[in-house]
This record gives C-alpha cells, sequence and structure tokens, in this order.
C-alpha cells in the first residue's frame, strides 16, 4: 500500500502524452478511452461485463465482484501516420494508460477501488503559410501552432449488492490538469524586417463530478450468466482559469513581453447515459457490447459548437481450457472486438468518425495475477473535405496483481 501511494502521488504530477492528434486542438483536447487494458483488448466494451480477475473503471457497480485486492497498471504506445491534401507525416508517443487499485471492503457485498486515468490529451504541432498578410503584397508569413498538456481523471469508485442479483455503484472523478496552446506568427518581406510574435494561453481546470452505476445479473443455466449494465453521469461544471502571454521577437532577441492578463473559465462536461449486455460462460467465455451516449450539443463553451457524441462498442473473450495444467496456452484469455465512435467536434462542418478493431491476451502468471496486452488498429477523420486522416497502431501493456490483502493470519 505504501508503494501503490508514492507511485501515485509522483503520477498526479506528472501530465501524460498518450498520443499526438491534430484533432486534439479542439476543445479539451483528445478524449481518452476511460476502460482498463482488458477491456481495450475486448473492443472497449465493460459496462455491462462484470469480471472478478480485473477492475472494472467503467461501471463501478461491478467492483462488487472484485473479491480480491486488486492493482492494475497499464501503459500505451501509439503510433499514428497523417495523410490529407498535401499533409503527410508520422509520430509515435505513449505514457500512461492506467493505475487503478480495488479491494472488497465486505466480501461480496461492498468493493471500494481509486484509480487514475488520463482524461484528455493535447498534442500537436500544425503548420500553415500566410500570403500578402495585412494586403501588403510582397510580405509572407509562417504560422506554427502547438499545444500540449491535457486533464486527468483522479477516481474514487464504490460498488454495492442491493439484492442477490442487483448492484449500484457510485463514482466521483476529481478532474484537474493545465493546457498550454501557442501561436508564433513570423513575418517577412521587402522592406519589411522578420518580425516574430508569439501569443501563448494556459487553460488550467479542477472540479468534481459523478457517474452512478446499476448492474442486473441472471443466471441461465449452470455457469451462464446475462449481465446488463447502466451508467449515468450528469451534466457538470469545470472551473478554471485561463492565463494569455504576448510576445514580441525582433532578429532573434525579445523586445517585448505582455502578459494580458488572466480570467476565470468553466466548461461543461456532457450528460452521458451507457448501457452494456453480456452473455457469459463462468471461466470460459463473454460476449457483449456497449452503448454510450454523450449530449455534447449541450455542453462545452458559449462559443463552442460541438455534436452529441455516440460511442458503440462489441467484443468479448475466450479461454480454451482455464483449468488445463498441462498446456499454459489453453489458460491464456484471448479477446477481440471493435469500436465506432462520432466524436463531439466538428471540423470544417464535418463530424469527426474513429473506428477500430481490437485484440488482446491476458497471460496466467503466478497463480490468479496476469500480464495484459491490447491491440487495436483504428482510423480518425478522412483525408478529403479537408480533413486529416489519422491511421493509427496502439498497444497498451499491462500488469494486473490479484491477492488475499488484508486477511488476518490464522497461524503464524
Amino acid at each position: 500500500m505504501k508503494r501503490f501511494f508514492s507511485v501515485l502521488v509522483l503520477i498526479l504530477g506528472a501530465q501524460q502524452v498518450l498520443s499526438q492528434s491534430i484533432y486534439s486542438f479542439e476543445g479539451l483536447g483528445s478524449l481518452n478511452y476511460q476502460g482498463m487494458p482488458n477491456n481495450l483488448g475486448m473492443g472497449q466494451v465493460g459496462i455491462g461485463t462484470p469480471t472478478i480477475w480485473h477492475i472494472n473503471s467503467l461501471n463501478p457497480a461491478n467492483l462488487v465482484y472484485n473479491q480480491y485486492s486488486t492493482f492494475q497498471v497499464g501503459i500505451q504506445v501509439d503510433r499514428r501516420v497523417f495523410s490529407g491534401q498535401d499533409i503527410s507525416g508520422e509520430d509515435i508517443a505513449g505514457g500512461l494508460r492506467s493505475l487503478a487499485y480495488a479491494f472488497p471492503v465486505m466480501k461480496g457485498t461492498w468493493s471500494s477501488a481509486i484509480s487514475v486515468l488520463p482524461y484528455s490529451s493535447v498534442n500537436f504541432n500544425t503548420f500553415s503559410n500566410v500570403e500578402n498578410v495585412g494586403g501588403q503584397e510582397g510580405v509572407n508569413g509562417v504560422s506554427d501552432n502547438r499545444g500540449e498538456g491535457g486533464l486527468t481523471n483522479f477516481t474514487w469508485s464504490h460498488g454495492f449488492k442491493i439484492k442477490n442479483k442487483f448492484l449500484v455503484g457510485i463514482k466521483a472523478n476529481y478532474t484537474f490538469g493545465s493546457i498550454t496552446k501557442t501561436e508564433t506568427t513570423s513575418i517577412a518581406g521587402v522592406d519589411v524586417p522578420f518580425i516574430t510574435v508569439t501569443s501563448e494561453e494556459q487553460e488550467s481546470y479542477s472540479d468534481l463530478n459523478f457517474l452512478l452505476g446499476f448492474a442486473y445479473t441472471h443466471q441461465v443455466s449452470d455457469k451462464k450468466f446475462l449481465n446488463f449494465g447502466l451508467t449515468y453521469s450528469p451534466r457538470s461544471q469545470l472551473n478554471g482559469t485561463s492565463e494569455i502571454s504576448l510576445i514580441r521577437i525582433d532578429d532573434g532577441n525579445e523586445i517585448e513581453n505582455v502578459e494580458i492578463g488572466s480570467d476565470n473559465i468553466d466548461f461543461n462536461l456532457p450528460q452521458s447515459v451507457g448501457f452494456g449486455f453480456s452473455f457469459q460462460k463462468f471461466s470460459h467465455y463473454s460476449i457483449g457490447f456497449d452503448l454510450e451516449y454523450n449530449s455534447w450539443s449541450d455542453a462545452g463553451t458559449a462559443n463552442q459548437v460541438y455534436n452529441d457524441a455516440i460511442n458503440f462498442s462489441l467484443g468479448g473473450f475466450i479461454i480454451p481450457d482455464y483449468d488445463n495444467v498441462n498446456s499454459y496456452w489453453k489458460r491464456i484469455t484471448y479477446s477481440a472486438g471493435l469500436n465506432y465512435q462520432r466524436l463531439p467536434y466538428i471540423v470544417n462542418n464535418q463530424s469527426l468518425i474513429d473506428f477500430g478493431i481490437n485484440f488482446g491476451a491476458s497471460f496466467p502468471v503466478s497463480g490468479i495475477s496476469s500480464v495484459d496486452l491490447g491491440l487495436k488498429a483504428g482510423r480518425l477523420g478522412e483525408s478529403t473535405n479537408g480533413l486529416v486522416e489519422e491511421t493509427y497502431y496502439r498497444v497498451v501493456f499491462g500488469v494486473t496483481i490479484n491477492d488475499r490483502w488484508f486477511i488476518k493470519r490464522k497461524y503464524d
């Protein structure tokens, strides 16, 4: 426990860059998936898919299934290829994907979890050329736009069994972080000296928001179950501050640095509703789907217009023979799925679509612990209509440790 909280404190003070996306200039940046590495491998399902071996960070009601003290950590590497009209390039980035610890408070009745999950990532760098600046012929400029930072969710979740088949849960998110965006414009031309002006804006946010979870399980036959899950998060507000500064450079020398000032700002997070369903045979297989709706058209700020976002996931896992002591490969959990998202951001009057195919595996180690691997090949945007297509390949590597902690020894 001391080691866990030491690592947690270190990570809370760090900014994690999971990927570079041109579209992260919008809103709060690229919105990160809030599930664990094992969920990623199943196409990102989890609202209605309980498990006793991993932490469910999507629906807190399903934490009741965690009968052991469970620690999970995951890191991500993301490679992107950009293509569009007169645009090409590629980038590799990575960082912390997840860090979570769950434990039963009252075994089978009440379980709790704390976690750190990156909520959004901002990491972009774009260039544009401007001819005849200010209407002056022969005076040209180059604009360099950069952004970095993002927001992090520090969560505390609880799951409770109300009746034999009905579970409820609540998750409190403390969302915090900062986003820095800079625009550097360089101007030069006939009889015009080379001048560079940089404007920098830093937005910092911190506030609480909540998510409610519900789950119900119906036993079809021996070891076969139908599972249902429902989540609801009300509209909430992130409060923050914005600081703007202006720097002017002439012939490589800073000649002016103006602190324009700071303002109080707010950003409305959307109301969201999620539904999940799965059919499982315990320790053999599971198949399920999730559908999530986020009302972003009523969120953001007064100066921004968003789409309502939709997220659809379909996937599952299979374990060939969980109890086989002769074949290690038959005890591995193999998973696959697909994910479709309509993002809230609108670019050039076009909706952004993100589609991916997922694969994963959990390799058993040291009894009931595992090494988890998730893979995703996806495409964001398109190369027409003035947009940029991002083809990405994502690898998530995680470790899950299950143990019976806090159990008083009967014998020394």
